[in-house]
C-alpha cells in the first residue's frame, strides 16, 4: 500500500485536532462516498477515537499538548479509482509551529517537512481587513519601553504576519509543494454566497494572498468548518439537528464557491498534486 505523508501545520487554535477529528468521525465507517473514506480500521485507534468521540456529542475537541507530535496513520481508499493509500498525520500543538518565529524550531518538524510531500496549512484568522491588519502592525513596530532596540514576540505580531513568517519557514524547507490553505470555522466568516474563497483570501488576508501566489505553484484555498457551528450559540433543538447532519455526514464541511460535505477534498488535492 502506497504511503503519503502530509504535514498538518498551523499556529495553536488553528483546527487542526478538530479538522483530524471530524475526519475520522466522518470517514471511519467507509461507507461516506466522498474522494477519499477509510478502507480499514487502523492498528491503533485509541487516540483518534478519543477525539472524535468529543466531537460527535458537540464537545471542543480538545487541543494537543504532548511536546510530541502523534503519528496519525490511516488507511485510505481513493473511491474514484479504489487505490488504497496510507495517510499519515502528525498532531503538532500549535506552539511547537509557533516557536519556530522565535527562531526555535523541533527537530520534529525538521523531520516531517523532510519527509512530508504536502503540506495541509490550518489558519483561523477571522475576518480582520487590511486597514486593521495596518494599524496592527503600526502597534507592533512601539517599543514596550523607551529603548534603542525594539524587542517583537511572536505573540506580538498580527496573527496574518505570524502566518506569513510560518509559511516562509516551511517554503525554504520544502520549496515548492502543494499547499492547501484552509480557513477555519468558516460558519461564522463574513462571506458572500458563491463568493470564491481565494477572492475572499484576496480582499480579507493580502500578505496571505501575496506570499502564496509569489512561491507556490500548486495551491488551493478551503473555508472549513470542521465543528459544523459554533457551539456557544446551541440551545437543545439546534443542537439536536447539528447530531442528525452528523448522522447524515452533513456536519462538518468545506468551502471553496459553494458548501461541500466532503471534507477530504483538501487531502485529495494534495495527493493529487504530489504525481
Amino acid at each position: 500500500m502506497e504511503s503519503t505523508n502530509i504535514l498538518l501545520a498551523g499556529l495553536p487554535a488553528a483546527g487542526k485536532s478538530t479538522y483530524i477529528a471530524a475526519l475520522w468521525a466522518v470517514e471511519k465507517d467507509g461507507k461516506s462516498g466522498h474522494l477519499l473514506t477509510c478502507d480499514e480500521r487502523p492498528s491503533e485507534s485509541f487516540y483518534v477515537d478519543g477525539m472524535s468521540d468529543n466531537w460527535t456529542v458537540l464537545k471542543e475537541v480538545r487541543r494537543t499538548t504532548f511536546a510530541q507530535p502523534v503519528e496519525i496513520v490511516l488507511p485510505m481508499k481513493r473511491q474514484n479509482t479504489g487505490k488504497k493509500i496510507n495517510l499519515s498525520l502528525p498532531d503538532f500543538k500549535g506552539e511547537i509551529f509557533q516557536q519556530i518565529l522565535d527562531n526555535s524550531v523541533s527537530s520534529d518538524v525538521v523531520a516531517w517537512c523532510e519527509k512530508s510531500q504536502g503540506v495541509l496549512f490550518m489558519l483561523n484568522l477571522g475576518n480582520s481587513s487590511p486597514e486593521m491588519l495596518q494599524e496592527q502592525i503600526s502597534d507592533t513596530t512601539k517599543p514596550r519601553v523607551e529603548l534603542e532596540k525594539v524587542v517583537l514576540l511572536p505573540n506580538d505580531i498580527d496573527p496574518a504576519i505570524q502566518n506569513v513568517l510560518l509559511l516562509k519557514y516551511l517554503y525554504s524547507k520544502m520549496g515548492d509543494c502543494p499547499i492547501a490553505l484552509c480557513f477555519s470555522s468558516w460558519d461564522s466568516a463574513d462571506y458572500s454566497d458563491g463568493q470564491d474563497v481565494e477572492e475572499w483570501v484576496k480582499a480579507n488576508h493580502p500578505c496571505i494572498y501575496n506570499y502564496v501566489s509569489a512561491h507556490f505553484t500548486n495551491y488551493r484555498y478551503y473555508g472549513i468548518s470542521a465543528q459544523g457551528a459554533d457551539y456557544t450559540e446551541l440551545d437543545e433543538k439546534s443542537g439536536d439537528e447539528l447530531a442528525e447532519k452528523a448522522t447524515r455526514k452533513e456536519r462538518a464541511y468545506v468551502y471553496r464557491n459553494k458548501i461541500s460535505y466532503d471534507i477530504t477534498e483538501p487531502l485529495d488535492f494534495l495527493i493529487l498534486g504530489m504525481r
